[in-house]
Order: C-alpha cells, then structure tokens, then sequence
C-alpha cells in the first residue's frame, strides 16, 4: 500500500477544471449552498477572485491572471494561491514547478491551509528527495493533522504504516491516522483503513484507534507505539522462563538476527534487543555464533522456536523495529 502522490495530489485540479465556479473557489461546499449565502456574504475580495476565475475559464486568461496579480500584490493568500495553481498548472504561460511552490510557499505563510498542504505534496511527492524537502512535507502534515487535517492525516498514516524513506515501520501509529482519517469520510482513508485493519491483532486495532482519538494529546514522536501488540496471544504478565540452549541449533527452528557482525557490534545488538525488546524474545535463548563462512563475524540466534507461524510473527516484530531477522527452519 505504498503512497500514489500523483493520483492524490492532482485530484483536485481533475475537478476544478472541469467543474464550476464552487469547484474553484476552495473546494468546500455545493454551488447550492455557496449561491443561498448570497452575495452580501462575499467580501469584494472573494468576487473579484470568483470574476477573475470566470475570465479564465472563458478564455480570457490574461484579464483573469492580471486581476489575480492586482490582488495578490495586496497580500491576498487565496489569489496567491490560484497563481500558483495558474504556474504549476502552465495557464497563461509555461508550467514552472519553481514558481508555483513560490506561491504556495507565501500563501502557506499567509494562512492559506490549501496552499501549504499543496507545497508539502509537491515537496514530498515531485520534489529532489532531498533530507530537508522530506523534513518540511512530514513537519507541515503533522501540523495540519493536528488541526484536524483528514488528508494530512491519512499522507502520514501511509507513511508511518510502510516505513518510507528509511523510517522504521510504525504500524499502529500509521493506523491510526488513518482510521482517524476514515472518520471524517476521507474516501482513501476509508479503503486503506479496511485493508489495515485486516492485517492488525484485536489489540493492536483497539491502541491505533486510542491513539488516533488521543492525537491531540499524544502528538508525533519517533517511539514505535505497541510492537508487542503485533504479535497475537502475547501478554506481558505471563511467567516464562527462558529455554535452555539447543544442543544443536540446527536441529530447531530459530530467529537468525544481523549478519557478519563484528563481536563488539553483536554484543551491543543483543544487549539492545533484550533492553528494549524482551517481549518479543521472551523465553528463548540467546545466543552469539559465528557466522557462516566469514570468519571473525557473528549473528545472533534465538529460539527454540514453535514452528513457523511463531518464528514469522517474531521476526515480523524485530523487522519493524529496524533488525535483520530470518526465520529459520531445523535442516
């Protein structure tokens, strides 16, 4: 369930072109509802944006863009904002990326929320890639899903939930904003929420859905919300005493974790995994070896393992936390 920046970021602009003037005003509302307010409800403002709109979409772009101009010129962000619509879209002159997330950037400052959701799609979606570009999107979606953003939150539901551009997987966490999102009807979330929650424990759905009602309280951190809940019929009451070590760890299933480690490195890595991961190992063995065929380096074994189905899920848990892990059967 990977992110389809174009399909979401360019669904607006399908509509607004073809559609009338409510479409192209901010997207919010039926022309019935906008037309029973009346024009006494519209600022001279917000009719010459609407004037300046019907100029466009009857041809006459450079009356239209010019009266945009004029009123951008007054630090009007919703003007700003249809300019840059206007750059990014190449109506009235050639497409420019550059100068359409200008304009989104200064509508953004302004307060147009349309436009600085525009600029962090752009970023995240057609931008370099770059560390900072990334930085920006995620910090101005977290912003906004805190103010209530449905696709704001939904975009880092995605992204929390795939673990995308190096981020360690954070499941719980991504389903929850999604289900957050689905609430208010987002239609992706929707979808995307019945596919998540097929694939998450009774236990693990119920602490998403807390931390998406809680979200306001709870905000964004880079802790893995309840990775101990992915595996089903875990408690973290149960009395268990570890397994002796096998006699020959060949002979069981087992949890192979790292590869050509350095002892030092293998030592630090089990010490991590017993620290901050002792549910997900809890009552086997722990073991350092030397690797196969690459002498002076080691991997770690866990186990006895019961079975596949237990040795998968467990290595599920140690994947997501950032940790090489295979499941391997006795040979």
């Amino acid at each position: 369930m990977k992110l389809t920046g174009n399909g979401l970021f360019f669904a607006f602009f399908a509509l607004a072109l073809t559609a009338g003037p409510a479409a192209w005003s901010d997207g919010s509302g039926s022309a019935a509802a906008q037309d029973a307010q009346g024009a006494s409800s519209q600022s001279a403002d917000d009719r010459s944006i609407e004037d300046a709109l019907d100029d466009i979409r009857n041809r006459e772009t450079e009356k239209g863009i010019s009266q945009l101009k004029r009123l951008a010129d007054q630090a009007n962000p919703e003007a700003i904002f249809h300019l840059a619509e206007m750059a990014r879209l190449g109506i009235g002159g050639e497409e420019s990326k550059p100068v359409a997330m200008m304009y989104y950037r200064l509508a953004g400052k302004l307060g147009n929320e349309k436009a600085a959701m525009k600029l962090a799609n752009m970023l995240y979606f057609d931008g370099g890639g770059t560390p900072a570009e990334l930085a920006e999107a995620l910090a101005t979606w977290q912003t906004f899903a805190l103010q209530g953003n449905a696709e704001a939150a939904y975009l880092l539901g995605i992204i929390y939930w795939n673990g995308e551009n190096g981020r360690t997987p954070d499941p719980l966490r991504g389903y929850g904003l999604v289900w957050r999102s689905a609430q208010t009807g987002y239609n992706d979330a929707i979808q995307s929420e019945l596919t998540m929650r097929a694939q998450l424990p009774g236990k693990a759905r119920s602490a998403g859905q807390v931390y998406g009602e809680r979200l306001e309280e709870l905000g964004f951190t880079d802790e893995l919300i309840g990775m101990d809940l992915l595996v089903e019929g875990w408690e973290p009451d149960a009395k268990e005493e570890a397994a002796a070590k096998p006699d020959d760890w060949n002979t069981v299933w087992r949890l192979e974790v790292g590869f050509a480690l350095r002892e030092d490195d293998a030592k630090a890595m089990m010490e991590r995994i017993s620290k901050e991961h002792p549910e997900t190992i809890k009552g086997l063995f722990g073991d350092i070896v030397e690797s196969p065929n690459r002498i002076g380096r080691y991997r770690l074994l866990f186990g006895p393992v019961e079975g596949l189905h237990s040795a998968v899920s467990l290595c599920v848990g140690l994947k997501r936390a950032g940790f090489d892990c295979f499941a391997k059967p006795p040979s």
